[in-house]
């Protein structure tokens, strides 16, 4: 268990971005822990919806159905609840006491990877989930045992904190300048019906998956659960909510893409850069422009103060002026020449 732990603690010191990070890990993990298709997803912590995944062995063109059974049937070892409860894994055979045809999701979703047993687990730091994976075996495999579940519980602070930091590592630099917002209808099936032609644009950036997740989320009537903020693969933040037509879940529903606000985007870089709840609202005030002398005055502190946390705020990004601070956190370039980058630890 030690060398697999080691292994994966430096892989997630290497600064890599999300999509890099997640393959390295599955790729060293598979050398102890077998399994023939994986789905291995970021996870918003706020609303515990799944923002981008990469998998191996599972066919295109499923996560309609996927989130179908995530949000909308009752089932065992849904990340949501792995995260909440702190069980952090769960393998299905365990889970619906030795009969696993007691889960919906193994008679419709396994039966699509012809798998046979699941594993589950998800990454929780500081109370936070930030990522979620779910291994597969086919029916002529032996099933995960409780020792393959310790290896893979024992990955999960590690691996939360990586994902937690590279949710600002992104290549290529985002692009600017798309209108927004974009809107999408989509029927019960997770079907669209209608979109326009910015929404087309977002979902070339995003993918589908975030799509779908909002959508399911929006039909189990989760509310303001219904929304995520994500990294799109061009780096660009963008925020999605849907919300069900006419309030009927069997009527399908409506998805809305544009921008994330700022406070948002602080909101997660705050846990990113591991920033201090008055660094945050500081940085909130850089990125809205104001000086050192307004910030003091809105958040009724000296000036000597401000220029503390600012030393505070530059070192944790990496920068060393309020112009490259911003270009950081919103992934522009700063006044000074420099390009934006991302941190490396």
């Amino acid at each position: 268990m030690r060398k697999l732990q080691n292994d994966i603690e430096r892989i997630c010191r290497l600064g890599l971005d999300s999509r890099t990070l997640r393959s390295r890990v599955m790729a060293r993990l598979r050398q102890d822990v077998r399994y023939d298709a994986f789905c291995f997803g970021t996870i918003d912590p706020w609303t515990l919806l799944i923002t981008d995944d990469i998998s191996g062995g599972i066919p295109p063109g499923n996560a309609a159905l996927a989130s179908h059974n995530e949000y909308l049937e009752a089932d065992v070892d849904k990340f949501a609840d792995l995260a909440r409860t702190g069980r952090t894994v769960g393998i299905l055979s365990h889970s619906t006491g030795g009969d696993p045809r007691r889960s919906l999701r193994f008679r419709t979703v396994l039966p699509i990877i012809g798998a046979e047993h699941e594993l589950r687990a998800v990454f929780l730091a500081d109370g936070e989930c930030w990522g979620a994976v779910s291994l597969f075996r086919r029916g002529e495999q032996t099933d995960f045992t409780s020792r393959e579940a310790a290896l893979v519980r024992a990955l999960s602070r590690p691996v939360a904190v990586a994902l937690r930091r590279a949710c600002v590592n992104t290549s290529p630099p985002a692009a600017q300048g798309v209108p927004a917002p974009g809107v999408l209808v989509l029927d019960n099936a997770g079907r669209t019906l209608v979109t326009n032609e910015t929404a087309r644009r977002w979902l070339h950036e995003l993918g589908t998956l975030p799509l779908h997740e909002v959508a399911a989320a929006a039909r189990a009537g989760r509310g303001e659960e219904a929304y995520l903020r994500v990294r799109a693969r061009t780096g660009r933040w963008l925020s999605l909510w849907g919300s069900t037509l006419n309030g009927e879940p069997d009527s399908g529903a409506s998805v809305v893409i544009q921008p994330t606000p700022v406070s948002d985007i602080t909101r997660t870089l705050a846990r990113a850069y591991e920033l201090t709840a008055r660094e945050r609202e500081i940085l909130e005030q850089v990125i809205s422009g104001r000086s050192s002398t307004g910030i003091a005055s809105a958040l009724t502190m000296s000036q000597y103060t401000v220029q503390d946390h600012l030393k505070s705020i530059f070192a944790k990004f990496g920068v060393r002026s309020r112009g490259q601070l911003v270009a950081r956190a919103l992934d522009i370039p700063s006044a000074d020449g420099e390009p934006p980058r991302t941190r490396q630890r």
